[in-house]
């Protein structure tokens, strides 16, 4: 094998990119879903990859960037995901050097200035030797069955469902405060990560009292189970929470689903309803760590640790 060039993403790298991505997972992804996930920002994409002579992808490192809101600081941030490198370059440094290559160039306080991710045990060991990121421990799971004689809803609230961008950005404008420390949550944001992806439908719940959204989800069904890929309430109405669980166990019953997942970090009053309403903590299947690095020196991961609101849908489970 040839020299091995390290640069960041080019357009029309993607045929490249994914095709060794199917290779190195044994999949079959189309180039839609690459397109999906990996939408360019203004400022392009934040994609670095390792290529030989003829233009073949042998490893690749990206992030899809999203926005937290940090106190009184929005940055951007970058989910890292489908890293890899091929089988016959494992063993020469060749990731680890296309690592070095995607934080020199990609990550600084105007470009990432955070990177995260949920490694599995597996990797786990690696990301902390190599990639230097820091553990910030586990996301909390939780899990319940449906119920079939499950109550009625509360009265007085509303059950819709369908994505509905001006609700979203009311309630994100009205309860922002109750997260501090999350990815923003408003309808850009939830828009594209839970509408237009290939060959996927989620399903959009809120939960509507006095003509005002109190409370939204987003699930999907994968293996059996109705994944509760993300939540946001106002904090006060537990009733519009209520109505939301029932919701949810409503569409599993409806999808042949026999129970409901979700993670849930760093949001008490939820935390809290949620086990009231019949959701138990549980290991989770995943087995992943929540790990990031900085690259602000204004961002403490130290701060973020305790405080930071964590769903299934800061990572690319569902």
């Amino acid at each position: 094998m040839g020299d091995v060039v390290y640069r960041v993403y080019r357009e029309g790298d993607e045929v490249a990119i994914n095709a060794s991505f199917n290779r190195v997972f044994g999949l079959q992804r189309p180039l839609d879903e690459w397109r999906w996930k990996f939408a360019a920002e203004p400022e392009g994409r934040f994609i670095a990859v390792a290529v030989d002579e003829a233009g073949a992808v042998l490893a690749h490192y990206g992030a899809v960037p999203t926005r937290w809101r940090l106190g009184a600081m929005t940055a951007r941030t970058g989910q890292i995901v489908d890293a890899y490198s091929v089988p016959e370059v494992r063993g020469r440094r060749v990731f680890s050097d296309l690592y070095e290559e995607f934080v020199r160039q990609l990550c600084n306080p105007q470009g990432l200035c955070v990177g995260f991710g949920f490694p599995g045990r597996r990797h786990y060991e690696m990301g902390l030797r190599q990639l230097r990121y820091i553990d910030l421990g586990t996301v909390p799971y939780f899990h319940r069955d449906v119920r079939p004689d499950r109550l009625p809803g509360p009265r007085g609230v509303a059950l819709r469902t369908g994505f509905d961008a001006t609700a979203v950005d009311d309630l994100w404008r009205r309860c922002r405060d109750r997260y501090p420390y999350a990815a923003l949550r408003d309808a850009v944001r939830v828009g594209a990560r839970f509408t237009g992806r290939p060959g996927v439908e989620y399903a959009h719940l809120s939960a509507w009292r006095d003509g005002e959204c109190r409370a939204w989800a987003v699930a999907r069904p994968l293996r059996g189970v109705l994944r509760c890929a993300d939540l946001v309430w106002d904090g006060r109405d537990a009733g519009a929470l209520a109505s939301l669980d029932g919701g949810l166990q409503e569409a599993a019953a409806q999808l042949g689903c026999g129970s409901c997942d979700a993670w849930l970090r760093s949001d008490s009053e939820a935390d809290r309803e949620l086990r009231r309403l019949g959701w138990v903590e549980a290991a989770s299947p995943e087995d992943v760590v929540f790990v990031a690095r900085t690259f602000h020196p204004e961002i403490d991961l130290e701060v973020l640790r305790p405080r930071l609101y964590l769903t299934l849908a800061d990572s690319d489970l569902v």
